[in-house]
C-alpha cells in the first residue's frame, strides 16, 4: 500500500451531479467499507447511488471533496437546509430554526491517505462554508458504537448533547453539537463527571452506552476527552438564570402556603 506524502497538493472541488463525480463518491465510499472487517461496515452510512445523485441535486447540499489529481480521496456531505426544508435529525435541535443549523455528514478519507491530517481539514473546510452561509450551531449524528468517530467529533469542538436511539432504525447513536459563532469557553470542573472509555471500548460499548443515556438524561453534556487517561468529561448543563428565579419563586410560594 502506497503512503501518502504530508506536503501532497490536494485540490478542493465542489462536486456536481455527472456521472464522473457520482462514480468517485461511490468508488471511494466502496473502499473504505471494503477495509472494514464485516461487523464494522455499520460504522458509515452505506449511500446508495440515489442517496448521493439527490445529494448532489439538492439546492442545500454541499457535497464537497479533496482531490489528488484527478483522484478523490476525500470526502464530505454538509446539509445547509431553509426554514421550509425537511432537515435530516430533525428529531434533535429542535429549538433552532432550520437556517441556523448545519447538518453535518461524515468525513470519508481514503485508507491510503490517512495520517496526513485530511481529517481535521475537511472538518475545518466544512465549518468555514457553514459558517459563511451565516449558520449559527453544527449537528451530527454518529452511531454509538463508532467511538473513534465521537471523540474525533469531541476532540475538534463539538459536544455530546444527546445519546439516544434513531427513531428510523433504532439503531444506538450519539447526536452532538457546535456552536460555530462563539469559541469555546473554560468550563469549571467542579461538576464533571469522567466516563473511562477503557481499554477496549467497543467491548464496553454497551455499558458505556448506558452510562451515556442516564448522564444525558440527567443534564449532562460529553464536553472533552482526556486523552492521557482515555476518558470523557461529562458536564452539567446550568438552567438559565431565568428558570432558577422561577423555581425558587415557586419554592417559595409553596412554603408561604
Amino acid at each position: 500500500m502506497m503512503s501518502a506524502d504530508k506536503n501532497i497538493e490536494l485540490t478542493l472541488k465542489k462536486l456536481e451531479m455527472t456521472a464522473e463525480d457520482l462514480k468517485a463518491l461511490i468508488d471511494l465510499q466502496d473502499k473504505i467499507i471494503s477495509g472494514f472487517k464485516p461487523d464494522e461496515q455499520h460504522f458509515i452510512l452505506h449511500r446508495t447511488i440515489d442517496d448521493f445523485s439527490n445529494a448532489l441535486k439538492s439546492d442545500h447540499m454541499y457535497v464537497f471533496g479533496l482531490y489528488d489529481k484527478d483522484r478523490l480521496v476525500s470526502q464530505s456531505i454538509l446539509s445547509l437546509p431553509g426554514d421550509n426544508d425537511r432537515r435530516d435529525l430533525e428529531e434533535f435541535a429542535q429549538e433552532y430554526k432550520n437556517s441556523d443549523l448545519a447538518v453535518f455528514k461524515a468525513v470519508l478519507v481514503d485508507p491510503e491517505y490517512r495520517g496526513i491530517g485530511l481529517m481535521k481539514k475537511m472538518l475545518r473546510i466544512r465549518e468555514q462554508v457553514a459558517l459563511d452561509h451565516g449558520r449559527k450551531i453544527a449537528i451530527t449524528q454518529i452511531a454509538a458504537d463508532n467511538p473513534a468517530s465521537w471523540v474525533n467529533a469531541i476532540q475538534y469542538g463539538m459536544q455530546i448533547a444527546k445519546v439516544g436511539f434513531d427513531p428510523e432504525d433504532h439503531a444506538e447513536v450519539i447526536y452532538l453539537k457546535k456552536d460555530l459563532q462563539k469559541p469555546t469557553t473554560d468550563i469549571s470542573l467542579s461538576h464533571t463527571y469522567r466516563l473511562d472509555l477503557g481499554s477496549d471500548v467497543h467491548r464496553n460499548m454497551p455499558a458505556l452506552f448506558n452510562k451515556m443515556i442516564k448522564l444525558s438524561q440527567a443534564g449532562f453534556v460529553g464536553i472533552a476527552w482526556d486523552k492521557e487517561n482515555n476518558q470523557i468529561l461529562w458536564h452539567k448543563k446550568e438552567e438559565p438564570l431565568a428558570e432558577q428565579i422561577k423555581k425558587r419563586l415557586l419554592t417559595c410560594k409553596s412554603r408561604s402556603a
